[in-house]
């Protein structure tokens, strides 16, 4: 009999919210609407807990596809809740959400990786024997896990836990260029998507010893994968492109300038700095960088503006653009030609400052 449950299933809830006083731009989450989540909704966060945990809200049940997809829909009902810090608060303290989170998502990235020590055949079969449910499952479990970063000192929670930033570096190349169906290939795509904007997150709401455990996860290298379409091993989607360079320059600009502008800052890091750029080297990152620079049909994503601020991060350059960055969202209704032209534009716009050979 076909599952009944999917990821709609406790969307409805959401739709009643009233305005917070307080707050403009926040929604809070209505008592009663917080009384079903906390009675209903967040016990199934404990159905069939690894033993590993040692969980005392487990629930057993036989494990099926329908019970995963539970499962799922579960954890995508709590990413909708969770803009709201008290309900946060109740996650973490109430159901000790974090090693949920992060304890099927390791054992996840470690099967892959002995996935990719075995034959072909062996690989087909793996990965027909992997059900949508359970991808769905890892996907929503990293989502969650993203929205938690930012609060309280969850950051530090994941950080600290073993294994957890090399589990989703290994993720974000998960079946990367391995095709066996639309299906199964858009789930590994959200796997890998969901995985490099935690690291992200990480990145942006770590202190420095945040920074110095991506580079033990080698949070560049990975990048620069997502980037080589010139070696053909990285995503083929340009939006993804130009957000793994985003993420690249971002990355070394904190790191050789330090980061002041926003909690939590730190000073220059160039140590952290030269071993980003030696990841960047054995991944063949310049060369995949000058291959950004020369590709054509850059009309919305800015790949070539994303490529240029790579490169100079990465020869610790600052770069000056005399004029504001064009709205993204509005050049989508621009003929392209017009968005091409604005783009080579600002191309031409820039200039450079070299400080160090």
């Amino acid at each position: 009999m076909p599952s009944t449950f999917g990821s709609n299933t406790f969307g409805g809830i959401f739709g009643i919210q009233k305005k917070d006083p307080n707050n403009d731009w926040m929604t809070r989450i209505s008592d009663q609407i917080m009384k079903i989540m906390k009675e209903r909704i967040c016990p199934l966060i404990h159905l069939n807990c690894h033993p590993d945990l040692n969980c005392q809200q487990c629930i057993n049940v036989p494990q099926s596809p329908a019970i995963l997809e539970l499962k799922s829909a579960v954890f995508k009902a709590l990413f909708d809740a969770s803009y709201n810090n008290e309900f946060k608060n109740m996650l973490v303290k109430d159901n000790n959400i974090i090693p949920h989170l992060t304890h099927p998502l390791i054992q996840f990235a470690s099967y892959s990786q002995l996935d990719k020590k075995s034959d072909s055949q062996e690989q087909h079969n793996q990965q027909k024997s992997e059900s949508t449910s359970s991808l769905s499952l890892i996907t929503q479990s990293i989502d969650l896990l993203d929205r938690l970063i930012s609060y309280n000192n969850i950051c530090k929670v994941v950080i600290n836990t073993p294994n957890a930033l090399h589990s989703l570096s290994t993720l974000t190349c998960y079946k990367i260029n391995i095709h066996f169906s639309q299906e199964n290939d858009q789930l590994s795509f959200k796997i890998r998507n969901s995985s490099r904007w935690c690291l992200q997150q990480i990145h942006q709401f770590g202190e420095t010893s945040a920074q110095s455990e991506l580079i033990n996860a080698r949070y560049v290298g990975v990048l620069v994968i997502t980037i080589s379409t010139a070696s053909g091993s990285g995503e083929e989607q340009d939006l993804e492109i130009s957000n793994g360079l985003d993420f690249i320059s971002d990355f070394l600009s904190n790191l050789n300038k330090g980061r002041s502008d926003y909690e939590p800052s730190f000073p220059p890091q160039p140590l952290l700095a030269r071993r980003s750029d030696e990841q960047i080297e054995e991944e063949g990152g310049n060369e995949e960088i000058e291959s950004q620079l020369i590709k054509k049909g850059d009309q919305y994503y800015y790949i070539k503006s994303q490529a240029n601020r790579a490169k100079g991060a990465i020869l610790n350059y600052f770069i000056e653009q005399d004029n504001r960055k064009p709205d993204c969202d509005s050049l989508f209704h621009l003929p392209s030609s017009t968005v091409y032209g604005v783009a080579i534009g600002k191309e031409k716009d820039k200039k450079t400052l070299k400080i160090w050979p």
